[in-house]
Parts: structure tokens; sequence; C-alpha cells
């Protein structure tokens, strides 16, 4: 996918609403948890402010079309999000786009006395608008009346009786209360001629919510999502890779001569891509550590059983026989295999590249380190030796759910030093690709090289 904000012109805010949340430990965690999970889909600049219009201000001397505004405790769970995202802007004329909450009608949140909203978990803004409307203000709720614009509501609703799909134009206006934040953007919309649009169902099912204020049995219930994750990590298997081969191809001039010993997380194909871009001799080593058994012995179960040709067919046929705890994320169908490999192919240049290739690696000495490297790196670091032209690639171990969950950024961040130190003390010269703690690349520079630059800031 392309990376938002670059193509597509978005960027991305984060409001800062954590002065209302009751439980500040909550509000700083939660806050930690929506850029990483931001920044797990999302690698353009974040902007930070304490309300809509401070955001939106900073977006606009970005130059930026459109900014995409989260508050503490909205979770961006699916990829599908910004291509969702990246679909809408292209399709529809808005100003906003959001949550919108009915307070004008009677219906089950409502007596039928005030006027509409949106909630701030979400927000869709068309910075081009914004602009052209002088930088309207938010509008924060009171218990005043206000001239605002009459909408049109749509008949139907997103969810409830609430929520409608949007609210069109009409050329009258209307006193009331505006009881709900975000109705001065519904009501500058609608007076100049804009539909304001609810976020569509499969722009919702991308993400989700906390309501961080809630009672911590319905927090659990909510957050449910990220434990199935935690709980499923420790035994996947990835048969084909998440990660694109772009940092192996921007560098493929880096190392001269053979890799000597490559030390990498139990992934797919991208190990033997750097094998393949890099050249290997009979006497090259490689180290697989991971944090999944399953992910090691898949490993070496495929070096045994399979002779590198027609992979989709190997994978039917050991998944008939063996209980697999398969992670996918194929775009194509769960068991669409033949694309993948397709894929896979042309990054190689013919399946005939692949099987030559793996006639060779097949018959290398392999080692297998069941470690998680974010507890503890110790096992790793002992077998980590001192020779020239090696590679390590760690991708995204210090960006996953299971690291942040339960650990504040700042101790990710110490462990992500502690582990540079260990391995620059082991080997200076290790060349280095993966991802740092907020998810930015590292790559084609050797280990003692990366720990200074972070160290010096």
């Amino acid at each position: 996918m392309r990376p938002m904000g670059v193509s597509k012109n978005y960027i991305v805010g984060i409001l800062d609403d954590r002065s209302t949340i009751f439980n500040k430990d909550y509000g700083d965690q939660f806050k930690e948890l929506t850029e990483f999970f931001t920044r797990f889909k999302y690698f353009g600049k974040i902007l930070y402010g304490k309300s809509v219009n401070e955001i939106l201000d900073k977006a606009v001397q970005e130059e930026k079309d459109y900014c995409v505004i989260q508050c503490v405790g909205h979770f961006i769970k699916e990829i599908s999000f910004f291509q969702l995202i990246e679909k809408w802007v292209d399709q529809k004329d808005f100003f906003i786009t959001g949550h919108i909450i009915d307070k004008e009608t009677i219906n089950m949140q409502s007596e039928g006395k005030g006027y509409y909203g949106l909630h701030k978990q979400c927000l869709l803004v068309n910075l081009k608008y914004y602009e052209k409307l002088n930088k309207p203000h938010y509008g924060d709720k009171f218990e005043e009346n206000v001239e605002v614009s009459t909408a049109r509501r749509h008949v139907k609703d997103i969810h409830d009786d609430y929520t409608p799909l949007g609210l069109f134009p009409t050329e009258e206006t209307q006193v009331c209360t505006p009881i709900v934040d975000g109705w001065n953007f519904i009501s500058k919309s609608l007076e100049n001629g804009l539909t304001v649009y609810n976020f569509h169902p499969k722009i919702r099912e991308s993400k989700s919510y906390a309501y961080p204020n809630k009672s911590l049995s319905e927090l659990q219930e909510q957050l449910s999502w990220i434990n199935q994750i935690l709980a499923h990590a420790p035994d996947c298997v990835f048969f084909w890779n998440t990660e694109n081969y772009t940092d192996i191809n921007r560098n493929k001039d880096l190392i001269k001569e053979p890799i000597k010993v490559l030390y990498s997380v139990a992934a797919s194909f991208k190990p033997n891509y750097f094998l393949h871009t890099y050249g290997f001799t009979e006497n090259t080593k490689i180290v697989f550590y991971d944090y999944s058994k399953q992910a090691l012995a898949f490993k070496a179960m495929i070096i045994q059983m399979w002779d590198g040709k027609d992979y989709p067919q190997f994978l039917y046929d050991i998944k008939k026989k063996y209980t697999i705890n398969e992670t996918t994320h194929n775009p194509y169908g769960k068991d669409d295999y033949e694309k993948l490999w397709e894929i896979e192919c042309e990054r190689w240049g013919g399946a005939a590249a692949i099987e030559e290739h793996w006639q060779r690696y097949k018959l290398l000495e392999h080692k297998y380190i069941h470690c998680d490297i974010v507890k503890d790196f110790n096992k790793v670091i002992n077998k980590v030796d001192n020779k020239n032209n090696s590679v390590i690639w760690w991708s995204n171990v210090f960006h996953t759910v299971n690291t942040h969950y339960t650990r504040k950024l700042s101790e990710v961040k110490d462990l992500y030093v502690d582990w540079l130190e260990s391995l620059t003390e082991k080997n200076p010269n290790l060349w280095v690709f993966g991802k740092d703690y907020i998810n930015e690349p590292v790559e084609g520079n050797t280990v003692q090289s990366i720990l200074k630059e972070i160290k010096n800031g």
C-alpha cells in the first residue's frame, strides 16, 4: 500500500484529550496505543493538539489536502482503513466526515431539544474547505441558543436511531441549543451547500474506540480484540511475508561480498531474499530466532520437506497433515496461495530462480533459537560473532501489539537501545535491517552507526 500522506496528501493528527480521562494511567497508556496503531499503518508526520482547530491549523501549514484526527483511545485496526479513506476522498465532496450524533430529533439518546454534533473519536476534514470557510471553530457544546443551518436528515442510520448516514443542506436556519461538540462544523458545512457524511460501516469496522472512561470490565470487553492478538501471536506462522523487499532492493549494493552469517526472524521468504540479493556460499550460516515455536518448527520442516517447486501445493498438503497457526494478510483470499506465489516469483525473476536458490540454501547450516528478544535477547546475542559481511533482520519486533500493550513507550525505547548496545559489543559492523520502536525503518547501515544516531538524537 502507498504510505498515507504521500500519494493522497493526507496527514494524521491526535487530539490530546487526556484531561477528560478520569484515570491518568489509562490516559497515558491509551495515548501511546493510539500512536502505536497509527504508526503501524501510517508513515507520515503526526500532529498533536489540545483542540480540533489547533491540529487543523497545523495541518494547513503542512500543505496537506486532508487531515484525519483521532482522539486518545482511538485505534486503527486494519490497513483497509487508509485504503477506504483514499477511496472516500476520491468519491465524495465534503468538508467534514465523522461520527454524526443526532440530538435534534427524539431518539434513544435525545429528547429532541438540541442539534447535531460529531463524536470526537475520529474526524476526516477537507483542509481546502477548512481554509475556504475561514477556518471555522469546531464548536464546543454549550447551553445557550444559537442560530444554525437546518439539516435535512437522512432517513437511515448507521446503527440505532441517532446516527444518520448523512445531513443534507437546506436554505433554512433555526435556533437551538448545541449540546454536542462539532455542531459548528456541521452548520458551516450545510450553510455552504456541503453534505455532512457519517463514516461508512466498512471504515468503522477497520477501527475501534476504547471509551477510556468506562469501567475496567467494560474496557476489557472493548479491548478483547487486542487480547486475541496477544494470545495468537506466540504461535503464529507466516507462510508469506507481510513486508515487501523494498528495503533490500534500495540497499542492494550495500554488501560487496557474500553474507557470512544471517540472523533473522522466522518469516517466509524474506531471509532468503537477503541471501539471493547479497550472495552466499556453502559456508554461510543461518540463525533463526523467534518467539513463535511454531514458526521455527515450520522453518526446520520446510527445509526437510519442500523441494523448491510449487509452494502453494506444498502448503495445501502440509495443512492436511498438521495443525498450523497460520497468520495471513492475503488480500486475494485466505487460501489463494497461487496469487501470492505468482507475486513472489515475480520478485525473484521467476520460479526457476527460487528453485535454484532453494537447492543451495537447504544445504546450509541452520540454527534455531526460541526467544522473545524484547523480554530477553541474550540467547540471540550469545550466538552473534564478529564476522564481517553479516546481516541481522528483526522486522518490526520492537513495534508489535505484544511489545507495546503492556509497556510504556519509554520502556520499549530503552529495550531497543539495550538491544543495539549488546549487538554493537559483539559485532559493531553487523549490517542491520528492521524497524525501530516507533516503526521507523532502520536499514543499510551498521549497528554501531544506528546506535550512535539514536543516542545523538
